[in-house]
């Protein structure tokens, strides 16, 4: 019996699109290890941020990300489940916490609220800022390489990757560790994924089909007058899901768009590196679709917070006898996802760099 789920965007409405991810890892990364010595680097490498020094050679693929982000199931013809789901082949597929969790390495919890740095409750702003006004990118990077105090330097190189709006929290490492970023990051990222075709398909009512005789056959138009693709944004750490198709779909790498490293490294974006760019329609319709999983080792991590539990399923076949039961009509799971971010506390939905970069 046939499942009920849907793709949001219909095959014959498909546009090409090219998805930006705000980041700034490469220069975020090549800035810290140039500013610190080695004393202070060894400590941010025990950080919860110290592993993405790590990241090498990690190129943003735009057309596996509009690809995938072109099977996003409807969300009014599936049951609400964790996660953003795609129909790829005659699977239905989903991209959980859990999955961001094991990719990213960073932390999962409750979010404490944590108060707006000012000048008047926080010694970092006070003395690197010199007004009450927001900090801009600039700023941070200025104060950050002039600054000559080793425990402020620290400081100020946590918040090179994430928002000063945490920066208060940065006056007591300890603390700062222990914040939940993944939690922080995955919301983010999650309420981006959700929104961003769906917002560009509504708003310019891609594609604006011509009225052409019947016999010309021609297809929708699906680029701009221009002839580019339609251009978004992805806040949040978007390559947490371009690393997680690495992992899922087994013939990117089989095709050569992508390079797994075999090493002991962890988390699992460490694991791999882009190749060539992949055009995704060239494995997106009959593709093999394989199961991520925790490891041993990965659930003894401290960013692992779900103990034993792997049980969740999150491969559905959109054929079988079980379809019509798991793939069942929501009328309410469509602002399910984004219900979850609008929850968090304000702190946690600043546009700054901790969800614009990745963290």
């Amino acid at each position: 019996m046939a499942c009920k789920a849907k793709l949001m965007i219909p095959e014959d409405e498909k546009y090409e699109g090219k998805p930006f991810a705000l980041s700034h890892t490469r220069t975020a990364i090549t800035t810290i290890k140039a500013k610190f010595n080695t004393q202070q680097l060894q400590r941010f490498e025990g950080s919860c941020f110290g592993h993405l020094l790590l990241i090498e050679d990690l190129k943003w693929n735009s057309q596996i990300v509009h690809g995938l982000l072109m099977r996003k199931a409807d969300p009014k013809t599936v049951t609400q489940v964790n996660g953003i789901k795609f129909i790829v082949g005659n699977k239905l597929i989903q991209f959980t916490a859990q999955q961001f969790c094991l990719i990213t390495g960073l932390r999962f919890g409750k979010l404490p609220f944590i108060p707006k740095a000012t000048n008047e409750n926080c010694s970092l702003k006070r003395k690197y800022f010199s007004s009450n006004k927001p900090a801009t990118l600039s700023d941070l990077h200025t104060a950050f390489i002039e600054c000559t105090d080793d425990e402020d330097a620290l400081k100020l190189g946590m918040h090179v990757l994430i928002d000063m709006r945490y920066l208060k929290l940065a006056e007591d490492l300890e603390e700062f560790d222990k914040y939940p970023w993944g939690a922080v990051s995955y919301a983010m990222t999650n309420a981006s994924l959700l929104r961003a075709v769906c917002a560009e398909y509504q708003r310019v009512k891609v594609p604006q089909k011509r009225k052409m005789p019947k016999q010309s056959g021609k297809r929708a138009q699906t680029r701009m007058r221009s002839g580019r693709p339609r251009e978004y944004i992805i806040r949040g750490f978007g390559f947490a899901l371009q690393i997680w198709a690495f992992e899922v779909f087994p013939a990117l790498e089989a095709l050569h768009f992508t390079v797994h490293e075999d090493n002991r490294h962890i988390p699992r974006i460490l694991h791999w590196r882009s190749n060539t760019v992949a055009r995704f329609r060239e494995v997106m319709s009959q593709v093999d679709v394989q199961l991520l999983r925790p490891t041993d080792i990965e659930k003894q991590q401290p960013y692992w917070s779900w103990g034993d539990d792997d049980n969740e399923e999150e491969i559905v076949e959109l054929f079988g006898d079980e379809a019509e039961e798991k793939t069942g009509t929501s009328s309410e799971e469509k602002d399910a996802d984004v219900e979850e971010t609008a929850t968090l506390p304000s702190s946690s939905k600043a546009k700054g760099l901790l969800m614009t970069f990745a963290v």
